[in-house]
């Protein structure tokens, strides 16, 4: 498989993120892949600037989920944009974020917190961080809070488990 121009790469750039897993960096380091292409199991479509679910043929991978997730969500205090809300990325992009930070010291932690309560999530986007993909929405959506990013994170299973 070939790594999708603006992957997420590991620091030593030997992996990237493929939107569930870490997989090695081709020894060509080939990086193009179609708008479109499904991943080579099925579950992950590439959207030009990362891998999304791939939808069931059956209306997309977002379905009527979408609606209460987005419901549920702004009832937290996060507001995701619709087209956003595709429940099984977002549950992904959350468990991802919660492990990183889950794996911060204490103080770390509080300095995150303490930007992400003024709307600085979106450092978690910036390709020197490498959390998550750039623009990416759920992370998006946290800057437009006053929440930490704890606060979120809680907020946003929360919100996952009332639409499951």
């Amino acid at each position: 498989m070939t790594v999708p121009d603006g992957a997420q790469l590991s620091e030593d750039g030997k992996y990237w993120w493929d939107g569930a897993d870490w997989q090695p960096v081709p020894e060509g380091g080939e990086q193009s892949t179609e708008v479109g292409q499904l991943s080579e199991d099925g579950k992950w479509q590439w959207d030009g600037s990362q891998w999304q679910p791939a939808g069931d043929g059956a209306g997309g991978g977002a379905g009527g989920g979408a609606d209460a997730l987005v419901g549920a969500l702004a009832g937290q205090g996060i507001n995701l944009a619709p087209e956003a809300a595709d429940p099984g990325y977002i549950q992904q992009v959350a468990a991802h974020v919660s492990n990183w930070y889950e794996g911060l010291d204490e103080n770390a932690k509080a300095i995150v917190d303490a930007l992400s309560k003024q709307g600085a999530d979106t450092l978690l986007t910036d390709p020197e961080v490498g959390v998550v993909s750039e623009g990416d929405p759920l992370i998006t959506a946290f800057s437009g809070t006053d929440m930490t990013l704890h606060e979120s994170l809680m907020a946003t299973n929360q919100a996952l488990e009332q639409t499951a």
